[in-house]
């Protein structure tokens, strides 16, 4: 193979990255003979050929958060740029050189270990380079040992609960923290949709807020995955949601936990937290503004009426807020509380079934149904 021969274009490479992301994420959601999947394979082939252009390969190195080309980092290309580059780090994967002459089945192949999450092999025109981390012992274990490691990791989870307990001092550093959670949420959802949804094993008494957070954002980004939305879009779906209660932050514990029905100047409190988070996240910088939509809007109703916060106007709330809100139902109906009992799942459903043309979207609640498993409620 020769050696390159000038610079790359740098908006041919964005491309490559972009739709390279893309198909991981169609693989995670279709199968290998879906139509959608064949196409999205397509179109990095159609991209590789204007990346590579009179070249034979192109190599991508990973160095640190870095991505380089040619010994040239390249500037970030947005939030697929991010997705490729820790889609490939959390594969052990530092190098990939895809060579002039592949083809569908290989690439296809490829794909589809990515989004399974899996560590792909080398093939004859793709090259993966491993970072090589483990002790002699370690590397004897089989792959199916290593894949069976649990969807999101215990540091992680302490990693975002750090991050959403230190909201109120440091807002933009927490955000990031928690953007890193979703990238997480998101390849566990991809690899097993059921093992992940709930985590009922990571919830107690002391953590509710953000456990309940982490299980409303994992349910939401696999209703959303359910209507193909995917990378940039169902990211920041995916951060929305784990930020929708932020603003409880802000509520002072005994009313937070308090048994019984919140009345008064308690009840008031606890209604302000879906505002008071809105203004917290749009207070940032680089909040994403869908974020503060969904923190503002995940308690309004579906058929309008009178809810919180109240509005001037009635308004039906946006997509990623409805899907937060039933998410958000499910959770907290079926998780042990220091002042309510856990429901059972079938229970949980009853209600959103019962709310249905209500407080919520009936295709929602029926999507929900079969998100989750579930026999679709009766038509109202």
């Amino acid at each position: 193979m020769s050696a390159p021969a000038g610079p790359r274009n740098q908006d041919a490479l964005e491309r490559l990255i972009v739709q390279i992301a893309a198909a991981i994420n169609t693989r995670a959601l279709y199968s290998e003979g879906h139509p959608r999947v064949a196409q999205a394979a397509a179109a990095v082939l159609e991209a590789m050929i204007t990346a590579v252009s009179s070249q034979d390969f192109i190599t991508f190195l990973i160095v640190g958060e870095d991505l380089v080309v040619d010994d040239r980092p390249l500037r970030r290309a947005g939030i697929y740029h991010q997705n490729f580059v820790h889609a490939l780090r959390r594969r052990k994967v530092e190098r990939l050189t895809l060579a002039r002459g592949l083809g569908l089945p290989e690439l296809l192949q490829f794909v589809s270990v990515l989004a399974a999450g899996g560590t792909p092999a080398t093939t004859p025109h793709i090259i993966v380079g491993r970072v090589e981390m483990a002790t002699a012992e370690e590397a004897s274990t089989t792959g199916a040992e290593s894949r069976a490691a649990p969807p999101v990791s215990g540091a992680q989870i302490d990693e975002g609960r750090e991050a959403f307990a230190r909201f109120r001092t440091d807002r933009r550093g927490s955000l990031h923290k928690m953007e890193e959670v979703v990238w997480s949420l998101m390849e566990s959802l991809a690899r097993s949709v059921h093992d992940v949804i709930p985590l009922a094993p990571l919830k107690n008494h002391d953590e509710y807020t953000f456990i309940h957070s982490v299980n409303v954002s994992l349910l939401v980004l696999a209703q959303a995955r359910s209507f193909g939305i995917q990378g940039a879009t169902l990211h920041s779906v995916g951060l929305a949601a784990l930020c929708h209660d932020v603003g409880k932050l802000s509520v002072p514990l005994d009313v937070l936990n308090r048994p019984g029905k919140l009345e008064g100047n308690d009840w008031k409190i606890m209604m302000g937290h879906a505002e008071q988070g809105a203004w917290q996240l749009a207070a940032m910088e680089d909040a994403p503004p869908l974020s503060v939509v969904v923190a503002y809007e995940h308690h309004l109703r579906f058929d309008g009426e009178p809810t919180y916060p109240a509005l001037r106007r009635p308004r039906r709330p946006n997509l990623a807020a409805q899907l937060t809100s039933l998410a958000d139902v499910f959770d907290a109906v079926s998780t042990l509380r220091p002042y309510q009992k856990a429901r059972t799942r079938p229970v949980a459903l009853a209600i959103l079934g019962e709310r249905a043309g209500t407080f919520h979207d009936p295709l929602l609640v029926g999507n929900f149904y079969r998100v989750t498993g579930a026999e679709p409620p009766p038509p109202a």
